[in-house]
């Protein structure tokens, strides 16, 4: 009906200011246009996660049990509640920066084009991104959630079964080396389905685009978990509420807003190039 789309309009359409508009007028612009396509992606995005949500539960119901084990933490009643409460935040996590395998890829690459402002047929990209990246979005996500296990196992035995200097240092390699992983998920998937690459080598790019741009990408890190802890304290203060926000909008909401920052990255250290690289090959084709 045009709600929200300042583009569909009669007469002269698109005016100066549109074409003028970058940076957040330009982000908050996109975002009012495709604020309903953004909650029923994130509907169908969290429907087709669910086996990413069975899975992330158990292993972050292991992974909480482990942790109060070891701790040698008494399980009360209140106790177990809140164990209960960690272990559904955890799955919320894990979704966030794990990913679902093909899910993500499907809603990234409508994502994209909507970051992009082009055309989008919606659901039926989805389902394309969902089916073209099926087999490497499942192997990464499996990668993403072994590694995910590994850092915390890691950390809280240096933390708390080591001690000394050695332990504590030992315990920041691991913080360290866990938030540069995490922040590579943000460019995984995206150069998944914007390049043909073998695993190795998207997690290869995306930690030379984490560390290339170190600040900014922490920035962007900062913006995600400023809206996971939002949510969060929504979720603990009304929960229903904070469910809802979780199944219509906040996935897709973080998901834009980080390709929404990383854009230009991606434009320039990974499209660019790619698209030089083609044009190359399709010329020296045409030569011979």
């Amino acid at each position: 009906m045009g709600l929200f789309n300042s583009y569909m309009k009669p007469g002269k359409g698109l005016s100066k200011e549109d074409l003028d508009k970058h940076g957040l007028s330009l982000y908050f612009d996109i975002l009012g246009r495709r604020f309903w396509s953004l909650m029923s992606l994130n509907l169908l995005y969290v429907v087709l996660s669910i086996p990413a949500i069975v899975i992330g539960y158990f292993v972050s119901v292991y992974l909480v049990t482990w942790i109060a084990q070891l701790i040698r933490l008494e399980i009360t009643t209140d106790i177990a509640a809140g164990l209960n409460l960690l272990s559904t935040l955890a799955v919320a996590v894990m979704l966030l920066f794990c990913g679902s395998g093909p899910a993500n890829a499907g809603i990234v690459t409508v994502l994209r084009k909507h970051v992009e402002d082009s055309h989008s047929w919606g659901w039926s990209d989805f389902f394309d991104g969902f089916k073209k990246n099926f087999r490497q979005s499942v192997v990464v996500y499996v990668i993403n959630m072994l590694m995910t296990s590994v850092f915390v196992v890691g950390f809280f035995y240096y933390f708390i079964l080591m001690k000394g200097l050695f332990s504590t240092v030992l315990s920041v390699v691991v913080v360290v080396i866990a938030a540069v992983f995490f922040m590579m998920q943000m460019y995984t998937y995206q150069i998944m389905i914007c390049v043909e690459l073998k695993v190795k080598d998207i997690y290869r790019n995306a930690a030379l685009l984490v560390l290339g741009k170190l600040p900014w990408n922490i920035l962007v890190a900062a913006v995600t978990i400023f809206l996971l802890v939002l949510v969060y304290e929504i979720f603990a203060s009304i929960p229903v509420v904070g469910l809802l926000l979780i199944a219509i909008f906040f996935y897709s909401f973080t998901f834009f807003t980080q390709i929404f920052m990383t854009n230009n990255i991606m434009k320039k250290y990974v499209l660019e190039p790619a698209y030089k690289q083609s044009s190359q090959e399709n010329s020296n084709e045409a030569e011979e």
